[in-house]
C-alpha cells in the first residue's frame, strides 16, 4: 500500500504523542489532538485509522503462535494481497475492499488452524462434540464473509470497466487498458 515519506511518518509520532497525553488524563490534549488530526495530511490520517492493519495483527500474533516469522510472513502476505487485490490506481472502495479480502483470508486461516487443533492427538480425546461445532459454525461465518468481500470487490471492480484487463503473456501479468 501507500508508503509515508519522512515528514508524514514524523507527523504521526506527533499524533501519538498527543494521543499518549490525552489518554494520560490531559483535558486540553485531546482538543489538541482532535485539532491536529484535523490538519493532518490525508495519507497521515488514512495510516492512523488503519484499523485494517491492526485487525490482522491481532491474528497474525494469533495465529503464529509466538513464532515471529511466521507472524510476519502472515503480515507481508496479507499486505502484498491488499495491494495486489486493489491493483493500479485503485478507488477508494476498492483499497477498502481489497483490505477486507486480506484481513478476511487472515481469519479463515485462523479458524481454519483452530479447527485442526481439535483433531490433534493430544488434545482430540480433550474437545467436546459442542467445542467442535462452535468451532465449524465460527469457521464456516469467516469463509463466507470472506468469499462474499471477494465478490463484492470482483463486482466493484467490474462495474469500473474493461480499463483493468489482465492478461498473461509468457508467465507475466500485463495490464491492457
Amino acid at each position: 500500500m501507500l508508503e509515508l515519506t519522512e515528514g508524514q511518518r514524523e507527523r504521526m509520532y506527533e499524533l501519538q504523542a498527543l494521543a499518549d497525553e490525552a489518554e494520560g488524563g490531559d483535558p486540553e490534549a485531546r482538543k489538541r489532538l482532535r485539532l491536529a488530526v484535523r490538519e493532518s495530511a490525508p495519507e497521515v490520517v488514512a495510516r492512523c485509522a488503519d484499523t485494517a492493519r491492526s485487525y490482522r495483527g491481532l491474528l497474525a500474533e494469533t495465529a503464529s503462535g509466538g513464532n515471529q516469522l511466521v507472524k510476519e510472513a502472515i503480515l507481508e502476505r496479507s499486505r502484498l494481497m491488499a495491494g495486489e487485490l486493489a491493483g493500479e490506481n485503485p478507488t477508494g472502495l476498492e483499497t477498502l475492499l481489497a483490505d477486507r479480502v486480506a484481513s478476511l483470508w487472515v481469519l479463515t486461516e485462523l479458524q481454519e488452524a483452530l479447527a485442526a487443533t481439535a483433531y490433534v492427538p493430544a488434545t482430540a480425546g480433550k474437545v467436546s462434540p459442542s467445542y467442535r461445532l462452535q468451532m465449524a459454525r465460527l469457521q464456516e461465518s469467516a469463509n463466507r464473509r470472506y468469499l462474499q468481500a471477494i465478490k463484492t470487490l470482483a463486482q466493484v471492480q467490474r462495474l469500473r470497466g474493461p480499463g483493468r484487463l489482465q492478461v498473461n503473456i509468457g508467465g507475466q501479468h500485463v495490464n491492457v487498458s
